[in-house]
């Protein structure tokens, strides 16, 4: 189990607090300038709601402003209060707006942009993607995680070739690492690697390895499917429940078929329909192709919604999260 790639994972929390305390009094700055400077404007989503969670309350989230200039909100404190406090700093406030907003900005980050150093290990992941018919499986193996507070809970089920479950494993570790969307890997690196190492050392490795998440189905083909696979020279498959990226019609689609998702013109995966209201996003992760995971994954589901060696991973992480 030797790794192909170093596993960076930054401290982005700390990064977000120390842009937020660069911001002096007397100015603002925006959500997406805070995104722009962790290095990737689209994780303005994540910025927004971080700074108006309780592990923020203790900033000066009130210098945080919309792109339009309304005051923002956050936990314990409503726009009346954060824009008597700006006004207190010498920031004109107009009704609930910085007005103008471009004379109180501040920009000026000190910042060494994680997120896109991320973006370039992702990019680096999806070059050493292979992409190949999946190999004879006698074991499949399948994986999810589940959280309880700052810590994470994996799960790893070992099952043969008809989905029949013969073993377990859980291993539990640290939370490192926020959600941030197209950002799950370094989020569930870890627990999954946690979990696969003590696979290794009791001799339960899988010939193929079904991941709750993308493999190449992702916007930068790095999904946590295939960061993983490569990670350990392993075949992958990405099985995610939700539809992150790409183009396909699922309107009118019955149970048992699948249509090709494409990404800037390319096949990366495909979304299959095995339940009235659950539809799958099928897609290779590493040493394996997108005819070859549908295949295994539509033999798993002829009658089940979730191929059940996933659906047990599930069940058992989320279990051992609780208890």
């Amino acid at each position: 189990m030797e790794a192909v790639l170093e596993i960076f994972v930054p401290d982005i929390i700390g990064a977000l607090r120390g842009l937020v305390g660069q911001i002096p009094p007397g100015r603002v700055t925006t959500y997406r300038a805070l995104a722009e400077a962790l290095g990737d404007p689209d994780s303005v989503r994540f910025v927004a709601a971080f700074l108006a969670s309780e592990e923020a309350k203790d900033w000066p989230v009130h210098r945080v402003v919309h792109s339009s200039g309304a005051v923002g909100r956050a936990f314990g404190a409503d726009q009346s209060v954060f824009a008597e406090r700006l006004r207190a700093e010498g920031v004109r406030v107009v009704g609930d707006r910085v007005d103008p907003l471009m004379r109180f900005f501040f920009g000026d980050f000190r910042t060494e942009k994680p997120l896109a150093r991320l973006q370039e290990e992702q990019r680096e992941v999806a070059r050493r993607v292979v992409l190949a018919p999946l190999p004879e499986v006698q074991k499949i193996g399948a994986v999810d995680v589940a959280y309880r507070g700052e810590e994470a809970v994996a799960a790893l089920v070992l099952a043969n070739p008809k989905g029949e479950p013969s073993d377990f494993l859980l291993a539990r570790v640290p939370v490192r690492f926020p959600y941030i969307r197209t950002y799950l890997s370094y989020r569930e690196l870890p627990p999954y690697l946690a979990v696969l190492r003590e696979a290794k050392e009791k001799g339960l490795w899988p010939d193929v390895l079904l991941v709750d998440g993308n493999g190449i189905l992702h916007p930068r083909r790095a999904g946590i499917a295939a960061h993983l696979g490569v990670l350990l020279d392993l075949p992958t498959v990405g099985v995610a429940k939700s539809h992150l990226c790409g183009d396909v019609n699922t309107e009118g689609m019955e149970i048992g078929e699948w249509r090709p998702v494409l990404l800037d013109g390319e096949v990366v995966g495909g979304a299959v329909r095995t339940g009235r209201n659950r539809t799958l996003f099928v897609s290779p992760g590493h040493r394996a192709d997108v005819d070859s995971s549908m295949e295994l994954v539509l033999s798993l589901t002829q009658r089940e919604e979730l191929p059940p060696p996933l659906r047990l991973a599930h069940e058992l992480a989320t279990e051992a999260a609780r208890g």
